[in-house]
């Protein structure tokens, strides 16, 4: 009754990647865990993106990743600067997880906060909407699950060791280095990556050629420096046929000159005095670096309901920020913009255990009853602490969680999946003030088979998330934070639709939801400190207003042999008080109607493999309601279509050998992505002559990626 994962997941490119991903690997050999259960019962909208798909588009930074799927955009331009929005909302509302190590939180709002080199990945996975309860605590507004490559991915049948080489060039402008080994024995498996990736800088659509071989300052994009050591080591240790125990250790280290604010070009801005100063000038070294640590045990479990799945993990996650001015500032120029003159050492630690366990209803675990616990431990600080005023200098929360949920067939064509979890989070803020919030997160969803092609989903989530930490860079600032701080609420009602044959796919959905209570860091409020004294001024609260979020989203796949097309439209209005929201640091970001087009042919007796993709974003021109200040303003999005090829060629008698060309934004398009900053200082008003002009960074022109890899 159920169809395959693929089948199930479908949408869009999601089944174009998935697709490609099973070509891929068809040969590789298994682990030695006995594989049961491939079929699930999917409580949401999902898409998966597989390692194929990242390798053959030479995916090398998040807009890359995600650069197939009408529903994910991410702005920002620069590497450190982008951030994800699924359904025009920021990443930091979804739960998301690397080898299932939480990222969650916010370290400096001028920078995106998932941060990982894609050749590490071996999947991507994308849930849409409010998350159901195994999702994990604070999936508000869905997760994004990112899943490293193990040795297994790699190694051929019968293959104990391997190694791979790849070196790449960017005309807009950069190198690629990549080394990697692996191995297996008849208990383990290993692997160790190793990628040092340096953009020297890009250029916009609009002086991509100008001055080509004698660059001016003027011709680079300001913040597009980023030089990147990364390094992923994993191993897997077999106990048994059903029982392995996993180590996981991945670092992306990247160093940089930019502006204090890496999101943001030449802006000029004005001080409390009146003096006027360039955000650009303010130069930084930039050092930022994420770490993740994984241990998990897993357990394959049997056919019987007495033997369970078992997945057990623990993880530790530490994002560090270290800011270190270029230049020695005045005190007019620190009175001017203490913020932006500022040394930072900011940290964003995670930690915590997860425990699953799986029991199945029937022997192919169609039909399953799930449980299971989750601990996590969140703290954020800055180490340099210059404001004695602003409090103790870090913020640190913990969640603890239970959940249950089962899925199963009353009738042959008719499946009911049901759950809820219940978290309690405690938060201690830097004014030594602590809040305990909790709640349920109840889901449910109904999956109906009227023909085996056809799918019919219904489904409804409901998710608490707590008070946590907010952003670190206001760590050492003046802002208050309310002492009565509720949990915010996501709801999520979704109808979904698949029509899925041989040759041709449809897909079609729409939704609509609602996020309540909102924990706004830059609303305006009072507080009453312990002496009586009332203070007024910025303050980190609810916010009074709900959040609405509804749109639609279409696509379409047919393949036939060796071809391979998917259209797929998406558009989502997030929207509060009946207006399209103007952009934020920490909620979301309003795009139009986003189009994607793949084509895609193989050439199996020369291996070759050649791709089109063109992605179309519709001009937008709208009021705009802005939650910071309450006010309205009027918001111009221009639209672009930005046009790639991709080929790889795999020499059938030079086995191993891969050339891969890439030619990025084709017709070298000029243009700032939708979901980059509309405003210089989000929280500032509109009419602020520093938001007065777009400054958002601009994303790169014409940009050809040459790499040469071979696979031992």
């Amino acid at each position: 009754m159920f169809k395959s994962k693929l089948q199930k997941a479908f949408w869009l490119t999601s089944l174009t990647s998935a697709f490609l991903y099973a070509q891929d690997t068809q040969d590789y050999t298994l682990d030695k865990v006995t594989a049961t259960g491939e079929r699930e019962f999917q409580y949401n909208n999902k898409d998966y993106i597989g390692e194929k798909d990242l390798t053959q588009r030479q995916a090398n930074q998040m807009s890359d990743v995600f650069a197939t799927q009408p529903d994910v955009s991410v702005g920002g331009g620069g590497v450190m600067a982008q951030k994800i929005y699924v359904r025009g909302i920021e990443d930091r509302l979804l739960r998301v997880t690397i080898d299932g190590a939480a990222q969650n939180g916010n370290a400096f709002h001028h920078q995106g906060n998932t941060i990982i080199d894609p050749g590490m990945l071996k999947e991507v996975v994308i849930t849409k909407g409010a998350a159901n309860a195994s999702a994990g605590p604070g999936a508000l507004a869905g997760a994004i699950s990112m899943t490293t490559k193990d040795a297994s991915d790699l190694l051929a049948k019968g293959q104990n060791f391997g190694a791979y080489v790849a070196s790449s060039f960017y005309t807009n402008f950069g190198v690629r280095e990549n080394a990697s080994v692996y191995g297996r024995g008849k208990h383990f498996d290993m692997l160790a990556y190793y990628t040092y990736q340096n953009i020297f800088y890009y250029r916009e659509g609009d002086k991509t050629f100008k001055n080509l071989f004698h660059p001016k300052p003027e011709d680079k994009v300001i913040g597009s420096p980023s030089e990147q050591n990364n390094v992923l080591l994993k191993a897997n240790a077999y106990i048994d046929e059903k029982n392995k125990i996993s180590f996981t250790y991945n670092l992306t280290h990247d160093d940089a000159t930019r502006p204090f604010r890496a999101n943001v070009t030449n802006a000029i801005g004005e001080g409390d005095n009146g003096e006027k100063f360039n955000f650009a000038q303010e130069l930084f070294h930039h050092i930022d670096s994420n770490n993740n640590l994984v241990l998990a045990y897993e357990h394959q479990g049997g056919e019987n309901f007495g033997s369970p799945k078992v997945k057990l993990d623990a993880y530790g996650s530490i994002r560090n920020i270290h800011l270190t001015p270029k230049q020695a500032f005045s005190a007019d120029q620190k009175k001017t913009d203490q913020e932006g003159t500022t040394t930072r050492n900011i940290f964003l630690n995670n930690s915590g255990v997860d425990l699953k366990l799986s029991h199945p209803i029937t022997p192919n675990y169609s039909n399953t009853l799930d449980y299971g616990f989750n601990y996590q431990n969140m703290t954020v600080m800055d180490k340099i602490k210059e404001n004695p005023g602003a409090g103790r200098g870090q913020e640190n929360s913990n969640i603890i969680g239970a959940y249950v949920q089962a899925n199963y067939s009353f009738l042959k064509s008719l499946t009911i999946g049901a759950g809820t979890r219940y978290d309690v989070y405690t938060y201690l803020d830097k004014s030594s003030q602590n809040h305990t919030t909790q709640g349920f997160s109840p889901s449910i969803a109904i999956l109906y088979n009227p023909l085996d092609a056809l799918d019919f989903k219904l489904s409804y989530a409901y998710v608490t998330r707590g008070a946590l930490p907010g952003d670190a860079l206001l760590i050492d600032s003046d802002v208050m934070i309310d002492k009565h701080l509720k949990s915010e609420k996501g709801q999520n009602v979704e109808f979904d639709i698949d029509y899925t044959q041989e040759y041709f796919s449809l897909r079609g959905a729409v939704f609509y939801q609602v996020i309540g209570d909102f924990i706004n860091s830059y609303g305006h409020g009072s507080s009453t400190d312990s002496d009586g004294t009332t203070r007024t001024g910025d303050m980190r609260l609810n916010l009074k207003d709900k959040i609405n979020i509804y749109g639609y989203e279409l696509g379409a796949s047919f393949n036939y042999e060796n071809f391979v097309a998917t259209l797929g439209f998406a558009r989502s209005y997030p929207t509060a008080k009946g207006y399209l929201i103007a952009d934020t640091y920490e909620l979301g970001a309003t795009t139009g109607f986003n189009y994607t087009l793949r084509l895609q042919y193989t050439f199996p007796s020369i291996g070759l493999d050649i791709s089109w993709l063109s992605r179309f974003v519709q001009d937008l021109d709208y009021t705009g309601y802005d939650i910071y200040n309450e006010n309205y303003s009027h918001i111009h999005k221009p639209g672009y279509g930005v046009h790639n090829i991709y080929l790889n060629w795999t020499p059938t008698h030079l086995k191993g050998l891969t050339f891969s060309v890439v030619l990025n934004n084709i017709f070298n398009k000029s243009y700032v992505d939708q979901t980059s900053p509309i405003k210089v200082e989000a929280d500032g008003e509109a009419s602020e002559e520093v938001n007065q002009v777009r400054k958002a960074l601009a994303q790169p022109g014409f940009d050809g990626r040459f790499e040469i890899s071979y696979r031992f």
